[in-house]
């Protein structure tokens, strides 16, 4: 497991220190990854299945401007609620999109892969402008099956204009944390703004929660030693009085909120912290943030906390696409510097794709601590079977909103054959 995280590391790391300045536009252009339509063929439709909310306006204009490049060729992007069971049933029934937004470093991702529901990208030009260091952390059986464009990673956005204000200094460890949530009730503010509802969220917030709580060796070796009840373990009893801590200094209907719920409270000034990845900033900035906000890593008894992240969006495209050239010009075309450039602009995630640095302020106290410190670890889920992690939202989801900790320990002890 030590191997994965120096690996992760490695990854996130060259990507921010090796990464050159390019400029803005608006939204991808011709580049080197990108061919212009030579003549006015036949018309030919793509679906590309987004399950990436915050890029949705993003994608539009990239396609957008694709389609005026390549007028022969049509891009209809698509997004449904609990998309991750739809593209699932939908590869199970044949019906493929040509593309799709997947996450693969995710247990399910590398079960399609090795299903051959995903074409092989390996040594395509596709792939050229891809750091290699991201691809090799995705490969299925020494194979490219997707092109990761963007990574991502968690921690704790704070209103730093109304922590001036109050005279709150950012916390570097827990008992400070637990100092500073204090000091905001006393101010009949809400120190978190969570959204128990989305369990997909549930599951990212205690993920990370665990893992700077006793650290990641320690956190992945509990759900890999089948001797040890959930129990009897430090760190789940840590987990679940953080757990405790985060729910009770939330907004009082946090059990109903989902996630636009709890970026519109903090973007609104309402409550001064915001429990999420920094995929949220978009969001965030949508909802009509107005005052200063910046992001810090979860801290833990050391104050030396960490961040916990991975490839966040990346495509695959369809082994049974019927248009499997204009599908690779398209995923080439979104591998583009110009159109990466615009993404990392707006999206503000950091890049996969060499010559592509993110302007974002916002999250950079972050983002800097993965190339000076090296403290980034992966998600403990990547090494669960497929489609534990989304369980492990619905579960710590519960726990969150009925408080029941005997149903929470029972299911991991059933889930991890303990």
């Amino acid at each position: 497991m030590k191997t994965k995280k120096i690996l992760g590391i490695s990854m996130l790391a060259l990507m921010l220190v090796v990464a050159g300045c390019g400029g803005k536009s608006s939204g991808g252009g011709a580049g080197e990854g990108a061919n212009a339509n030579q003549g006015s063929g036949e018309q030919v439709t793509l679906e590309i299945f987004n399950q990436k909310s915050e890029v949705k306006d993003y994608l539009n204009q990239i396609i957008a401007n694709f389609e005026a490049e390549n007028p022969n060729i049509k891009v209809n992007q698509v997004q449904v609620p609990d998309s991750r069971k739809v593209l699932y049933n939908r590869l199970a029934s044949n019906d493929a999109p040509d593309i799709m937004s997947i996450f693969p470093n995710e247990s399910d991702f590398k079960t399609q892969a090795e299903s051959d529901y995903f074409m092989d990208l390996t040594g395509t030009d596709v792939l050229a402008n891809i750091n290699p260091q991201f691809l090799d952390g995705v490969k299925v059986n020494g194979k490219d099956y997707s092109a990761p464009l963007t990574v991502n990673a968690y921690g704790i956005f704070y209103n730093a204009g109304k922590f001036a204000e109050l005279g709150l200094k950012v916390p570097a460890t827990w008992a400070e944390l637990e100092q500073t949530a204090a000091a905001i009730k006393e101010k009949s503010a809400i120190p978190f703004a969570t959204s128990f509802k989305a369990a997909w969220s549930a599951g990212h917030l205690t993920e990370a929660l665990l893992t700077n709580a006793v650290g990641y060796e320690a956190a992945n070796g509990f759900f890999q030693d089948a001797s040890v009840k959930a129990a009897d373990d430090p760190g789940i009893q840590k987990l679940i009085a953080q757990m405790d801590f985060i729910r009770d200094n939330s907004q009082p209907d946090a059990a109903g909120a989902d996630y636009p719920d709890a970026v519109n409270l903090f973007a609104t000034g309402q409550a001064l912290m915001l429990p999420q990845g920094i995929w949220a900033v978009p969001v965030i900035e949508q909802a009509g943030m107005e005052d200063e906000y910046k992001m810090f890593p979860i801290p833990n008894e050391n104050g030396n906390g960490a961040v916990v992240g991975g490839i966040d969006y990346a495509l695959a495209i369809s082994a049974s696409t019927e248009h499997p050239e204009e599908a690779k010009k398209f995923v080439k075309f979104m591998a583009d510097q110009q159109t990466a450039q615009y993404l990392a602009d707006n999206e503000k995630s950091p890049s996969t794709i060499t010559g592509v640095k993110a302007d974002a302020p916002q999250t950079e106290d972050v983002t800097k601590l993965i190339t000076e410190d090296g403290r980034y670890y992966p998600w403990l889920h990547f090494n669960w079977k497929a489609g534990l992690d989304s369980s492990w939202g619905t579960e710590t989801s519960a726990y969150l909103i009925m408080k029941d900790k005997d149903a929470l320990l029972k299911w991991i002890n059933q889930e991890f054959g303990k």
